[in-house]
């Protein structure tokens, strides 16, 4: 017996006369399918909502903040923000949403969520929005150690702060940061859009108006005036027009009419108050109309419309 292949034995009982048999060896192929753990797959996004007001930062100046949110959902497609974590300062920093409005063209205002601290800078510190993280991880295992703390999503009241004045554009985005150490901008977790826009509003400083004629001769009534100073402050420039219930000018009684003006202009006017804190003036001008001695007295309120 001579084997010839792998495939064909051959069986010679003679010298003369060679029979050979092929054999068929099956084989058995195989797909094997490893059944890996899924990997992390995570889609960061923030949102401020349009409800500005002022913010508990009050250095620098001007600062409003809205409440928001940030998430970090599971979408299923992983290493959407691929490379590594980068710590800028040392090794280790902190991981989380942020403010990060353009105030120039390329300049941006960065400061964490929920900081409601003075100065601003202190809110590094803290982990209320964040987690510790260092160099060397990769960014989808940054969200997942968020995850671990602060679950899919969270919002704050006083999420986004930023510059009334100067903002040329709002962004809020994820960031690290750290003290010493600049915030590093995660690419592609950016949400930009225009600054929310505070309401304007103007309030006035100071107790109850009260303008005192004195003691007035009768025959020298008319053209008689008093004033007094009051603050107001508004969030940007605004027409205000102030009425009063009674009409102006108001009856005084015994004969006596009192004009209001404000500033000059006449109350059931336009007048112009520019944004900030200002001084004006409210000034009672009195008009005898057969004025008889006596005391004379009127309270009114005096309404506040902005145009």
């Amino acid at each position: 017996m001579k084997k010839i292949s792998n495939q064909t034995l051959c069986i010679a009982p003679e010298a003369n006369m060679t029979f050979c048999v092929s054999f068929f060896r099956p084989l058995l192929a195989l797909a094997l399918w490893a059944v890996m753990p899924a990997a992390s797959a995570f889609l960061l996004s923030t949102q401020a909502n349009n409800d500005p007001r002022p913010s508990p930062i009050t250095s620098p100046s001007g600062m409003v903040v809205v409440s928001g949110s940030a998430t970090a959902a599971d979408n299923g497609i992983p290493n959407q923000y691929p490379g590594k974590v980068i710590c800028r300062g040392g090794n280790g920093c902190n991981f989380g949403p942020v403010a990060s409005p353009y105030q120039t063209s390329s300049f941006r205002f960065n400061i964490v969520m929920n900081c409601v601290e003075n100065p601003p800078a202190n809110c590094r510190y803290g982990a209320d929005t964040s987690v510790s993280v260092h160099n060397g991880m990769t960014w989808d295992q940054a969200i997942s150690t968020w995850r671990a703390r602060h679950g899919n999503s969270i919002s704050r009241y006083n999420a986004y702060t930023y510059s009334r004045n100067n903002t040329l554009r709002m962004c809020t985005s994820w960031a690290t940061y750290s003290i010493p150490g600049d915030f590093y901008l995660l690419p592609g977790a950016d949400t930009c859009g225009p600054p929310p826009i505070p309401p304007n509003q103007c309030n006035v400083g100071g107790g109850p108006v009260i303008l005192d004629h004195g003691t007035l001769k009768v025959g020298e009534i008319t053209g008689k005036t008093v004033e007094i100073t009051r603050q107001i402050t508004c969030t940007r420039t605004a027409d205000v027009m102030y009425t009063v219930a009674a009409g102006n000018p108001i009856n005084l009684g015994n004969g006596i009419l009192s004009t209001l003006s404000i500033n000059g202009v006449n109350v059931g006017l336009v007048t112009r108050f520019p944004g900030g804190t200002s001084n004006f003036k409210i000034t009672s001008t009195l008009t005898d109309q057969g004025a008889v001695a006596g005391s004379f007295s009127k309270t009114v309120v005096l309404i506040q419309y902005l145009l």
